[in-house]
């Protein structure tokens, strides 16, 4: 753990000092400003370190907003979305075919979920009874957790009614009040 006045542990020579800083990131020409952003710097080599606080408090905020930017549900979105089904993580886990641990970094952006998992979550959110025709079709057709197709299962959630440009268009205005208001706002 670094703190102010150690010796720099890239040349060996300096002593580093803690500065706070606003940090902005870039991301496909969006921006991204982490306010509070704790940085050690060396005066004999001008290397930057980065606090290990700072790392871990930013991850979830950068995640997400690299997920508006790619049109992506937010780990907010995602926690949103479970607890309308009235699941636990264990339960969307299972039912989606991933790991419990794997849910549950969606959820606190640590991974991020591919589009076919993404599109499968907005269609879930406005066709639930997608959750039991998954469950039916492990149960009845004797599919095993790893061989049952979720795209199908999706197409059959379509034509059940889930517009999927209904869930794309419609995401931001069901979201503005769940979603996490420290997350960072993407500006061109």
């Amino acid at each position: 753990m670094l703190k102010h006045g150690d010796t720099c542990p890239v040349c060996g020579q300096g002593p580093i000092e803690e500065k706070v800083i606003n940090k902005t990131f870039k991301y496909k020409g969006k921006e991204c400003i982490i306010p509070d952003y704790h940085i050690f710097a060396c005066d004999i080599c001008d290397e930057t370190l980065v606090s290990h606080e700072s790392l871990e408090g930013s991850e979830k905020t950068l995640t997400d907003f690299r997920h508006r930017i790619d049109g992506l549900l937010t780990s907010g979105e995602i926690l949103a979305i479970r607890k309308r089904l009235g699941k636990t993580q264990k339960v969307m886990a299972e039912m989606l075919d991933v790991g419990e641990k794997t849910f549950a970094r969606y959820e606190n952006g640590q991974v991020t979920q591919g589009r076919m998992m993404d599109s499968f979550l907005r269609a879930l959110d406005v066709c639930p009874d997608l959750l039991e025709m998954i469950k039916a079709a492990k149960t009845e057709t004797g599919f095993n957790k790893t061989s049952l197709n979720i795209e199908h299962l999706t197409w059959h959630g379509m034509a059940a009614g889930a517009d999927i440009n209904y869930i794309e268009l419609q995401d931001d205005d069901k979201f503005a009040e769940e979603d996490d208001s420290n997350a960072c706002a993407t500006a061109a």
